[in-house]
């Protein structure tokens, strides 16, 4: 009796020693896991760093699992959409009918009520400060949190968001980009508003100014001073 008490004893601590193997081998093997996929994380993300947002897109596949994966998801989609904004803006900028807005060209072609330059010009100002407001939000790391915490993840994942974008790849081009569209912003929107007074004066003044030789030539002097200190003020933008 006393043998069969001690075997049953022996195989209930065998027992217990084993479940306590298997949930710690269990544990190191999540442990392990979860240590592999925050690593993964680390050099995806590092690796987007070195991409330009000028230029490239942040859209690519997701590398990680579980959580991990929608922090990497949401790191990717906001950088993907400020990308995004980036380019439509820098788009805007180097359009070829805004450049030419100002040329003989445009004058022979849209004047002299330009009802199409008027109607570009006021639908570029209104895109272009939607977009630039939408990027100097982003810049914010309000914006930036906000971006994860309607995830509702634990908060070890919302500090490693913050981590990677707030004191890591956003941190510098964020602040840097912040001051170029401050910048950026004003000094387009005072180009937009010559060239449209440009545009205005010659509506206003249709009967004196013709194109001739490919050349605006004005029929009276006060117009003429008018048009060259707004186009002296176009260039100087």
């Amino acid at each position: 009796m006393n043998v069969k008490k001690k075997n049953g004893k022996r195989n209930l601590i065998i027992g217990i020693i084993s479940i306590i193997v298997v949930v710690l081998a269990l544990f190191g093997y999540f442990l392990y896991t979860d240590l592999k996929q925050e690593d993964i994380l680390r050099k995806e993300v590092s690796t987007l760093a070195s991409k330009d947002i000028t230029k490239d897109r942040y859209d690519g596949s997701i590398k990680t699992r579980g959580d991990y994966a929608v922090v990497e998801k949401a790191i990717k989609n906001y950088l993907d959409e400020y990308a995004v904004t980036c380019q439509s803006v820098l788009k805007i900028m180097e359009d070829t009918t805004l450049i030419n807005m100002l040329s003989a060209e445009n004058y022979k072609k849209d004047g002299p009520d330009f009802k199409a330059s008027k109607g570009y010009l006021n639908d570029v100002k209104t895109k272009l400060n939607k977009e630039l407001n939408r990027l100097t939000t982003m810049t914010s790391s309000k914006e930036i949190m906000k971006n994860i915490e309607d995830k509702h993840l634990d908060k070890y994942y919302t500090d490693l968001y913050k981590e990677l974008m707030l004191n890591g790849i956003a941190e510098k081009d964020f602040e840097e980009a912040k001051g170029y569209l401050e910048t950026a912003s004003q000094r387009v929107n005072n180009l937009l508003d010559v060239e449209d007074k440009v545009i205005n004066l010659l509506v206003s003044n249709k009967n004196k100014w013709k194109i001739q030789n490919d050349k605006i030539v004005f029929d009276e002097v006060n117009t003429l001073n008018q048009y060259n200190e707004l186009i002296k003020q176009v260039s100087q933008k």
